[in-house]
């Protein structure tokens, strides 16, 4: 597997120093991006060599997905054009994969159904992999905490969500913080493993990135992982303790159990 670290672009020099394989990256930010500031990103991923692999944080504070009336039509075609500006350009700092966390914009919205905003789902997921598929990347779904967003929480829903948009652009992610939050099933994840395509790596007990004294839960996990064989990519996510520079340094030697 690759071993990645979600960060603004700034921290490429010292990611390249420690021999990360490649950045992830906020979507949206890029999407949102200048002209000036985005080739200014360019230019840093160019002279470090550490390309933006992978992308976070896909949809734009504030976008609705779901229509209460019914009527998804008009928010399909603004998530598409959103889609497919954001991936022409993640494509071109490298981009492989983005996840669909967001979990305020993708949340079941006051007044509608788990039963209503289900299909709705699976029709923004199948826009956004056609968008993804057009610049040779994947999306995969990020189930998250309970804590934290009310829809979709285990691997097993995510694989579902992916399912459920039929398309081979779509897959899911598992990330290890959330994933022991919901106390979901470690054992089950080979069941997922032709559409767990992504890993986010956070402590189970605090989130933070690893930290000496890991090893053990790290082998435990690396071989669960090398049952799912297109889990090509894991990517730090989590608090940088006691601040960045250290956390990802002391985790560089650490994140080695996952290559393969």
């Amino acid at each position: 597997m690759k071993i990645g670290v979600c960060a603004s672009p700034d921290k490429l020099p010292l990611l390249a120093e420690l021999g990360y394989d490649y950045l992830e990256a906020n979507f949206s930010w890029l999407e949102g991006l200048d002209e000036e500031a985005f080739r200014h990103n360019t230019d840093l991923i160019e002279k470090t060599g550490v390309p933006a692999e992978a992308y976070n944080i896909f949809f734009r504070g504030g976008m609705k997905l779901y229509a209460k009336d019914g009527d998804q039509s008009p928010l399909l075609s603004e998530i598409g054009a959103y889609a497919e500006r954001g991936f022409r350009r993640a494509a071109a700092w490298g981009g492989k994969i983005a996840v669909i966390g967001s979990g305020f914009v993708r949340g079941i919205p006051e007044g509608m159904s788990r039963e209503e905003v289900e299909p709705q789902f699976a029709r923004v997921l199948s826009v956004c992999g056609e968008a993804a598929e057009r610049s040779g990347m994947r999306i995969v779904v990020e189930p998250l905490s309970r804590r934290d967003c009310n829809f979709i929480h285990t691997v097993a829903e995510g694989a579902a969500a992916a399912r459920a948009a039929a398309h081979p652009a779509v897959g899911v992610l598992v990330d290890f913080y959330h994933h022991s939050e919901n106390g979901d099933d470690l054992e089950s994840l080979p069941d997922f493993g032709d559409l767990l395509w992504h890993v986010h790596y956070g402590r189970p007990v605090d989130r933070w990135a690893p930290i000496p004294g890991d090893e053990e839960d790290l082998a435990r996990l690396a071989a669960l992982l090398g049952r799912c064989p297109r889990a090509e990519r894991i990517s730090l996510e989590c608090s940088w303790h006691p601040d960045f520079d250290t956390a990802v340094r002391t985790a560089r030697p650490l994140m080695e159990a996952f290559r393969r």
